[in-house]
């Protein structure tokens, strides 16, 4: 097989379909390990890919900012048609991505058959519902002979992002008999967000057992966090003070995570760790649950409602919101003390 082929990927969608597109990078190189893999993606996610050493050239699409309408789109079309791609694979299945794959004039340009604008593509690949992201992303390898298995999500963090974690956890743990436990409480969707009140219930059970809560998120986020950890020593907020990367490494030095359905629930499973997530108007069947045996999912799997829809959304479509308020988090953080040894958290 020629393995000096010029390749790109397209993903543009959330910061946690990029990182669930990583493990297609990693089978990618080992296949076709002379070939430049190029990228294609927003800024927001440019911090989880920039420092991927099997990525030659990161391109960035700024689709809501300088590249928004029609010329931007023109302009990375241009870019990327100069840059004479033999295969082009496109997770993303938007009217936009479709035309950016047209426009590489790649000899084979992959995408799923449930994708926008189908012409553009020269192979396409069923969307299976059923399967888990990462493994559906893998799928694309089909048409070039690859049949690949689910692996976590692969993030590199630098020597620079370990030395500031690093550092910041030392100063937090300067006796070194703690342990750190990760909760992110944010969410771009509201009602993915487990309510304020009950991560700071979860949280309060940690008191006393030897344990420091981080509080990890965006700056959109650090609000909420500051009012979580209100007058709670032992809950500290990173909210906006970390990279991607930096999370990412910092989850690393942590026992687990508690997150909503969103990025930071990636993130975890990449740092192979403990991944506790929170599904309420989403469900895992999407395909976007963490597995393996250190993740666990909690969900009301008795609401006739579930799910409401596929990102979730503003507000509760029938006011009550019990897909979220009836995981109580005194239950959820028993369960969680037990899935990740109880008895190491003896007071």
């Amino acid at each position: 097989m020629d393995v000096r082929k010029k390749i790109l990927v397209i993903q543009t969608a959330f910061i946690g379909d990029v990182i669930l597109t990583t493990p297609l990078i990693e089978y990618l190189i080992r296949e076709f390990h002379e070939a430049a893999i190029d990228f294609l993606t927003t800024p927001n996610s440019a911090n989880i890919l920039e420092s991927n050493p099997h990525i030659s050239n990161l391109i960035i699409f700024d689709k809501n900012g300088r590249d928004s309408g029609f010329k931007g789109l023109i302009r990375i079309a241009n870019i990327l048609k100069n840059k004479h791609y033999d295969i082009c694979i496109t997770p993303h299945r938007s009217f936009r991505s479709a035309y950016l794959t047209w426009r590489t004039g790649a000899a084979m340009r992959i995408g799923f058959n449930r994708a926008f604008w189908k012409i553009a593509y020269t192979h396409l690949v069923r969307y299976e519902r059923t399967l888990n992201e990462i493994e559906r992303n893998l799928s694309l390898l089909a048409p070039i002979g690859l049949n690949k298995p689910i692996t976590a999500p692969v993030i590199y963090s630098t020597p620079e992002d370990e030395r500031k974690v690093s550092r910041l956890l030392d100063d937090l743990n300067k006796s070194g008999s703690k342990r750190f436990f990760a909760v992110a409480p944010g969410s771009i969707w509201p009602t993915k967000r487990w309510p304020e009140e009950y991560f700071k219930r979860f949280c309060q059970v940690f008191k006393g057992k030897e344990s420091i809560v981080l509080l990890i998120g965006g700056p959109d986020d650090d609000n909420l966090c500051r009012r979580i950890a209100d007058r709670e020593k032992h809950v500290i907020t990173l909210a906006g003070q970390l990279s991607l990367r930096e999370t990412y490494y910092l989850l690393t030095r942590c026992t687990g995570i508690l997150s909503n359905d969103s990025a930071p629930m990636h993130l975890g499973l990449a740092a192979h760790i403990h991944v506790f997530a929170l599904f309420g108007p989403t469900v895992p069947e999407f395909g976007f649950a963490p597995f393996g045996p250190k993740s666990k999912i909690f969900e009301n799997q008795e609401l006739a409602c579930r799910p409401c829809a596929i990102h979730g959304g503003k507000k509760c479509p029938i006011k009550t919101f019990d897909c979220m308020k009836s995981m109580l988090p005194e239950k959820i953080a028993s369960e969680v003390l037990t899935h990740i040894h109880k008895e190491s958290y003896a007071g």
